[in-house]
């Protein structure tokens, strides 16, 4: 199972418009699960939503799951980054907002996307589509 979590960038969007921007790539990339913090009440039945990430991603990992926090300050990089094929939680952070650094645990795997001039100015929806696409060339 593929899930997805992140969190609302309620200072530069709101869900209803930011629910587009994940929903329809991860779709198409059949992803199984998608989880966003906090609870906005968003009226969509694509998106489960948590209060709390960090309770979300434990119970995740206690349930056996991969966890794999992606940020600009990770040392592995996407393109030498094995995924795991079943039992995956990739998690998203925001602006200013460091998923890894929040919740990350040791044994969580941590990768960054490397880009033409390396700046991190990746929303996480954008990232999260070339996460997809990379576990997708790599046959998975």
């Amino acid at each position: 199972m593929i899930k997805v979590a992140g969190v609302w960038d309620f200072g530069w969007n709101t869900p209803i418009k930011e629910i587009e921007l994940w929903e329809y790539p991860l779709k198409d990339y059949g992803v199984d699960q998608f989880i966003m913090s906090p609870i906005s009440g968003i009226a969509n039945n694509y998106v489960i939503e948590v209060a709390d990430l960090g309770v979300y991603i434990n119970d995740q990992r206690t349930s056996g799951y991969t966890i794999v926090f992606l940020d600009e300050k990770a040392t592995t990089t996407l393109n030498d980054f094995v995924h795991p094929v079943d039992n995956v939680l990739y998690v998203f952070g925001k602006a200013a907002f460091s998923a890894l650094t929040a919740y990350g645990q040791s044994g969580d795997s941590a990768l960054k996307i490397i880009t033409p001039n390396n700046l991190g100015n990746l929303w996480p929806h954008q990232a999260a589509v070339l996460v997809l696409n990379d576990r997708f060339t790599k046959g998975l």
